[in-house]
This record gives structure tokens, sequence and C-alpha cells, in this order.
């Protein structure tokens, strides 16, 4: 008699949605102007998804899960990382069915390091309730 209810309460609670997530949002900035165009990721010093926002005009995100389904970032230390949209490799295909690199000649305007998750010196707490990240960068 008493397995039933232990079963449903230990199911019940091994059911909660994963790791606790918090409200994230910011501006990226690039000698204190707004940067668009720019995709900021949260990759979690622990375990659980990354979160990702890409930056509108005015240099501003809103991180959500990886899935898109989850508004926010899991609570915790996370490295930050910055890829410039416009240069991310995108490729069509071209005449003759060539692949066509379309960022061809163009740089990021953000240091690479940034790109990489392994490299990046940044990052940033995310705390519960809401949280709001300023990332000012400097000229590389």
């Amino acid at each position: 008699m008493l397995r039933v209810p232990l079963v449903l309460c230990l199911l019940a609670a091994g059911c909660s949605g994963g790791p606790k997530l918090a409200e994230v949002e910011g501006v990226v900035k690039l000698n204190g102007k707004p940067l668009s165009g720019i995709q900021v990721e949260f990759w979690p010093e622990g375990s659980g998804p990354r979160s990702i926002g890409v930056t509108d005009e005015q240099g501003r995100f809103t991180l959500s899960s990886d899935d898109g389904k989850k508004k926010g970032a899991v609570v915790g230390k996370h490295k930050v990382v910055l890829k410039d949209v416009g240069v991310m490799g995108d490729k069509f295909l071209g005449r003759a069915g060539e692949n066509v690199d379309m960022t061809k000649g163009q740089k990021p305007r953000i240091g690479g390091q940034y790109a990489d998750p392994t490299k990046t010196p940044l990052t940033r707490d995310v705390t519960t309730g809401k949280c709001n990240i300023e990332l000012d960068l400097k000229d590389p």
C-alpha cells in the first residue's frame, strides 16, 4: 500500500522540468555603442543547456533555451560567447551547383576569441529572478 504513493511521489519529483532558469536580458556594445546582429550564447559551467539570443538594432537581447522552448538561462556561472551573425559562414548554392561563401572578405566586428566557448574571456553569473547583463567590448 505504501509503495504506490511513494513511487508517485518519486516520479513527480523527477519531472521538475530540469535545471532552474532565470530570465536574462541585456545589451551588447562596442566602445559604448549598441551592436546589432550579434548572437549571444550563455554556456553554463555546470550542467544544463546553453541559452541563445540575438541582439536587435539597440544591441538588446533576451535569452532562451537552446531549443527555444523556455525563456532564460540556467542559474549559475556561464561562459559568454558572442558571434557576429553577418559573418557566421552562411553558404548558398550558386551557379553550377558550387557552394558560395556569403561572408567572403567580411571581417567580424568583434574579436575571434569571443566566438569560441573554450577561449572566451567573458563570464557572467545568472542569479534567480530577472538578470540584466551589459557587455561593453573594446576594439580588438
